[in-house]
């Protein structure tokens, strides 16, 4: 039988999934229900220890890209140590606190992240994703830039937390502005327990063309670029999640960005990340989406002979190269004509001269010597009755 639990930087958990820090994580009753379909740890809603506006929910949402966020209210740090006393009390779970300080006061990133222990926290989470940090403490020049983009800056605030709490403390990675190596490398050195890593960006929303594009935030036409995280987002996350792998060899990760899936979860563990964090699909899906995802986990273990998580873990990086090391073996095109339908999406591709119609068969073929072997018509066909043979 699988083991799925791991350890992640000193962070115990019975499985490698955790509940991100969002609306999910704002109220105890959630949480249950969390627990309740097999989720064993949570980041709870980012606390802020100053915020100059209480923001609104306004969110964009399509299926097929995700979820534009453009305002969702905070917890103030009060009410943060209450849920997480409250969530000790009357459940099981790992429970991560996401959090900044305020601006100009390093001190209080500390006082908070102490309180929060004090409450029953099992970990810090450094929100270097949207706050800013203006302090004398910080020599480079961080004013009206994101603290995620500083090294230093992110560099002074871990040092910080590590000599306010004992538990493990983790540097939440921003992956905009091309610092997400040094930053967290400068981290790492500061002393943070663990990485966590994904693939959100500001974005902007839906606007409507017949109305001047006004915004399509719900009755809110004005608004700002918000958080972008969904579907769209997993294969960046996985590059990110490989990228702090292997820059940090054996560092305690946590990954992942639009998941759904159990072996997009495997993925991402192949990939480097010893546990990763879910919300999106769970904001517009539920919680019902965790256990076929734990079921499918230790099912494809099973099968695989993959006694638990860590020895899954990494093993794509094997299989990154620089461009220059590049083999191309031989490959073409193969129509399974059982199941071609004849549908001519395969057609379609402009770069594509290798694939006619068979008036006889009333199918599609491949000519070979013609195929360039991209694998592009393999994607496209519905009823994937193409695949890449070695000739």
């Amino acid at each position: 039988m699988a083991d799925l639990s791991v350890n992640v930087g000193g962070l115990k958990m019975r499985n490698p999934i955790m509940i991100g820090s969002s609306p999910l994580t704002a109220k105890i009753e959630l949480l249950k229900e969390a627990e309740e379909n097999g989720v064993t740890a949570v980041s709870i809603k980012h606390t802020m220890m100053h915020q100059k506006f209480k923001a609104q929910p306004r969110w964009y949402f399509n299926k097929d890209i995700g979820i534009v966020v453009s305002g969702d209210p905070r917890l103030d740090p009060d009410a943060a140590c209450e849920l997480v006393a409250r969530a000790k009390r009357e459940t099981d779970l790992t429970l991560v606190c996401n959090m900044s300080g305020a601006p100009g006061m390093l001190h209080t990133w500390g006082e908070l992240a102490s309180n929060l222990e004090q409450a029953g926290a099992d970990a810090i989470e450094l929100n270097f994703n949207c706050p800013n940090l203006l302090s004398a403490e910080i020599k480079t020049a961080v004013q009206g830039a994101n603290l995620g983009a500083d090294p230093e800056a992110c560099a002074i605030v871990t040092a910080e937390l590590k000599k306010a709490v004992k538990i493990p403390v983790i540097a939440k990675l921003n992956t905009e502005g091309g610092m997400t190596m040094k930053v967290a490398k400068a981290c790492e050195q500061a002393g943070a327990d663990i990485m966590n890593i994904h693939a959100g960006y500001r974005a902007a929303p839906g606007i409507d063309i017949y109305n001047g594009g006004a915004f399509l935030f719900p009755g809110t036409p004005r608004g700002n670029f918000g958080g972008h995280t969904g579907v769209w987002s997993r294969m960046i996350s996985n590059r990110f999640i490989a990228d702090i792998a292997r820059a940090l060899p054996g560092h305690a990760l946590i990954g992942g960005s639009g998941l759904e899936r159990w072996d997009q979860v495997v993925e991402c563990i192949m990939f480097g990340a010893q546990a990763v964090q879910i919300c999106t699909a769970v904001l517009y899906k539920g919680f019902g989406i965790i256990p076929p995802i734990l079921e499918g986990i230790a099912g494809f273990m099973d099968e695989q002979g993959y006694k638990d998580i860590e020895s899954m873990r990494g093993l794509s990086l094997a299989y990154i190269i620089e461009p220059s090391q590049m083999e191309y073996a031989n490959v073409a095109a193969s129509i399974d004509t059982a199941t071609c339908t004849g549908c001519k999406k395969c057609t379609k591709m402009p770069t594509c001269t290798a694939i006619n119609y068979n008036g006889e068969s009333k199918k599609y073929e491949v000519t070979r010597e013609d195929c360039l072997g991209c694998g592009l018509c393999a994607g496209v066909c519905p009823r994937q009755a193409i695949s890449m043979k070695v000739m």
